[in-house]
C-alpha cells in the first residue's frame, strides 16, 4: 500500500521527459506490455522514476512476470539515484541540521499544538522561485535622467535587486492538468553610493495565474504551455511621482529542441490614467523572450516594442558558482524603455553585475 501511495505521489510530480509522461499515460491507460517496454528504457538509461515504477511493475506482475528479486534490484537501483542525486545538495545539510534543531524543541500533547510547532520552527511551506531572484551589487547606468529623489541626486552606479516568489495553491478542478498561482515580485534600484544611501525606486508586482498545459491537447507539441493572469504593478508612492497599472496577460510556452521561448502578449485594464496615460506607448503590448541553456550556461534575451518608436532589449547571463546549485554568476544588461516605473518613458543603457539564487 505504502509503495502505491509513493507511486501516486511520483506522478503528481511535474517530469521533465516527455518519454516518461508517455510511458506514464500508457500505465494508467493500463497497457502494462507497451508501458514495461518504455519504462525498461528509461530505466537503463538512468531515470530514477522508471526504475522505481519498473520495479513496482515486476514487484505485482503488471505487463511482465512477477520476480520479486527483480524488483528488489530495481528498487535499490532507485533509491540509490535518489541518494546521489540528493548527496551533493546544498540544502540537504541546511535541512539536516534545521531538524536536528526541531528535536531540541520541548513537544506537546496536542497534536494539533505540535504541528503548528513544528511549521514554525521547519520550513514546510510551499514557496517557490518565480522570476530571477538577484542581486548586483555594481550596477552602472551609462545614460539617463540626471534626476533626483527628494533631496537627493540619484548616482549613476547602483545596486539592483530583484526578490520574486510564488505559491502554487490549488490544480486540476477543470480537468487540465491546470495550476493555480498567486506569485509576488519586486525589484529595487538602490543608491548604496549615495551619501545616505536611499532606494532611489522600488516596483511591486503581484499577480494571480492560471498555467494550462498545451502539449497534450493539441497537435502543437511544440506549445508547452498558456498562462493567463491577472497583474498590478506600481511604484507605491502616490502624488505626481505614482506610477501603476493593471493588466490581463497571455503567456505562451514554446520550445524547439534546447531553445526556450516566451511569449507574452498583455491588455491594460481600465483604472486613473491620471500618472501615467501613456505606459504603454513606452511598454507596448508584449514581449518575446528566449532562453539558451547550454551545459551549465542560460542565456536569456528579451525583446519589447510598441511597433512605432520605443523598445527594450534586456539580456542575462548565469552561470553556477562553487559548484552550487542555487548559487549563480549573474550578469544582467538592458537598454531601452521601461527599466523602471518612474522613468518608464526615458531612454536607460545600463549593465550590472553580481549574482542570483534562481534562473
Amino acid at each position: 500500500m505504502k509503495q502505491y501511495l509513493l507511486l501516486l505521489i511520483l506522478a503528481a510530480t511535474l517530469f521533465s521527459s516527455t518519454e516518461f509522461e508517455d510511458a506514464y499515460k500508457l500505465y494508467k491507460e493500463k497497457k502494462f506490455e507497451q508501458a514495461f517496454v518504455l519504462f525498461s528504457n528509461l530505466a537503463e538509461e538512468g531515470d530514477n522514476d522508471a526504475a522505481y515504477i519498473l520495479g513496482n511493475m515486476y514487484e505485482h506482475g503488471e505487463g511482465c512476470e512477477a520476480n520479486p528479486e527483480i524488483s528488489d534490484i530495481w528498487y535499490k537501483i532507485s533509491s540509490t539515484g535518489y541518494y546521489h542525486d540528493t548527496k551533493y545538495n546544498t540544502s540537504r545539510h541546511l535541512d539536516k541540521q534545521q531538524k536536528k534543531l526541531y528535536e531540541t524543541i520541548s513537544k506537546s500533547e496536542n497534536t494539533q499544538t505540535q504541528d503548528t510547532i513544528r511549521q514554525i520552527t521547519q520550513s514546510l511551506y510551499s514557496l517557490k522561485a518565480y522570476k530571477a531572484n538577484y542581486f548586483l551589487p555594481v550596477s552602472y547606468r551609462f545614460n539617463g535622467p540626471d534626476t533626483t529623489t527628494g533631496e537627493h541626486e540619484n548616482q549613476k552606479m547602483e545596486t539592483e535587486f530583484q526578490v520574486s516568489i510564488k505559491f502554487d495553491f490549488e490544480a486540476n478542478l477543470f480537468d487540465l492538468n491546470e495550476i493555480y498561482s498567486v506569485a509576488y515580485t519586486q525589484k529595487s534600484f538602490w543608491q548604496v553610493y549615495a551619501d545616505s544611501a536611499y532606494f532611489r525606486e522600488t516596483n511591486y508586482n503581484p499577480e494571480f495565474s492560471v498555467t494550462i498545459p498545451t502539449a497534450e491537447l493539441s497537435d502543437a507539441k511544440f506549445i508547452k504551455s498558456v498562462k493567463l493572469s491577472l497583474e498590478h504593478e506600481s511604484n507605491g508612492r502616490g502624488g505626481v511621482e505614482e506610477r501603476s497599472w493593471n493588466s490581463l496577460n497571455s503567456t505562451f510556452q514554446v520550445q524547439y529542441k534546447a531553445i526556450f521561448a516566451e511569449l507574452k502578449l498583455w491588455y491594460r485594464l481600465p483604472d486613473n490614467f491620471d500618472y501615467n496615460p501613456d505606459l504603454i506607448d513606452y511598454m507596448g503590448y508584449g514581449h518575446l523572450q528566449l532562453m539558451l541553456p547550454y551545459e551549465k550556461h542560460l542565456f536569456k534575451l528579451l525583446f519589447r516594442h510598441n511597433f512605432v518608436d520605443a523598445g527594450a532589449i534586456e539580456a542575462n547571463y548565469s552561470y553556477p558558482m562553487f559548484g552550487r546549485k542555487d548559487l549563480f554568476l549573474y550578469v544582467k544588461a538592458f537598454s531601452g524603455y521601461g527599466e523602471s516605473l518612474i522613468d518608464y518613458d526615458t531612454y536607460v543603457n545600463k549593465a550590472g553585475i553580481g549574482f542570483s539564487l534562481s534562473r
